[in-house]
């Protein structure tokens, strides 16, 4: 049944959003396409495969888990497949999690460093879109931008205030009290990998950033081959808000969802609507050779294994 619900989700955002396409304009803008800037945009999509597959591989390692770096691009590519059928735009996580679980020790410590890169770069999304808003307020008041660039600030103040008194020990009465619980104990050790590798930590913040500034350059990428210019600071903006809403389960691998986030966001920054539509379907246009070829490895790899069951000894 919720599966039904975020199909038509879907297929109702894409039929709002086409209906107030303007198809004239629409066509004369795919005619006058830069095939050299759809080229370079496709090449950046491309190399975010082996730069998330790395910050992953850091991640598990952690946790005190290692697996080889090829081994985590397959299974971070078929993940990717998989997210065409399923809710947002990080339902693959799954198939990555069951894939890295340990035979020894805490198993959990695969969901932790999934988790844990998710968030780090959640966080690099919205700490470049911050950048980017303040040096679009420098030049032009978007009440939007205003809003965002305040909740950010607020937010990252509130958690430095944080992890100062952590650091300070005003909360170690409560984490001793939650090192009691049993059912909370998987929690902390997995906090304590954390706190005692701070190495490989900023080593996923640094691959985090690097991951999302390829994401806005694929996206001015696609702006420059429709003759838009290059404001980048808004295009960081708009990374941020289309991220955020893809990690929301409303529809199928966030289509409609992502597409409406992009077009809406772009409007509130005075860009064209016809534009940014195309912009936000090339996106999908752009990656889905790279989705056939994952499935196209999940495939081959599935009859691999059942092959090997198959074969006697």
């Amino acid at each position: 049944m919720m599966k039904t619900i975020k199909i038509v989700v879907s297929l109702s955002l894409i039929g709002v959003l086409m209906y107030n396409v303007e198809w004239e304009s629409m066509g004369a803008h795919i005619e006058t396409m830069s095939a050299w800037a759809i080229a370079v945009a496709f090449f950046v999509f491309t190399i975010q495969f082996p730069i998330s597959a790395w910050k992953w591989q850091k991640a598990l390692e952690l946790h005190e888990l290692k697996q080889p770096f090829v081994f985590l691009q397959k299974v971070l590519c078929i993940g990717f497949f998989f997210n065409n059928f399923l809710p947002s735009s990080i339902g693959g996580d799954a198939y990555r999690v069951i894939k890295t679980v340990p035979t020894e020790g805490f198993k959990s410590r695969a969901v932790s460093a999934v988790l844990l890169e998710r968030i780090i770069g959640l966080a690099a999304l919205l700490f470049l879109g911050l950048i980017g808003g303040i040096i679009t307020l420098l030049y032009e008041q978007i009440a939007v931008v205003s809003y965002y660039v305040t909740i950010c600030l607020v937010g990252g103040v509130g958690f430095l205030v944080f992890l100062y008194l952590m650091k300070k020990g005003v909360f170690s009465k409560f984490e001793a009290r939650i090192k009691k619980i049993e059912k909370l104990e998987i929690l902390t050790h997995n906090l304590g990998h954390i706190r005692r590798n701070p190495k490989p930590l900023l080593e996923i913040i640094a691959l985090s950033l690097v991951f999302q500034i390829l994401a806005i350059i694929a996206i001015g990428a696609l702006f420059d081959a429709l003759g838009a210019g290059g404001d980048y600071a808004k295009y960081a903006l708009i990374v941020a808000i289309v991220g955020v809403a893809g990690v929301l389960p409303i529809s199928i691998n966030g289509i409609g969802l992502i597409e409406g986030a992009f077009a809406l966001s772009a409007i509130q920054l005075g860009m064209d609507y016809n534009q940014a539509i195309i912009v936000a379907f090339m996106m999908r246009i752009l990656v889905l050779p790279l989705s056939l070829i994952c499935g196209a490895i999940y495939l081959f790899d599935g009859k691999r294994e059942k092959s090997a069951v198959e074969t006697p000894l």
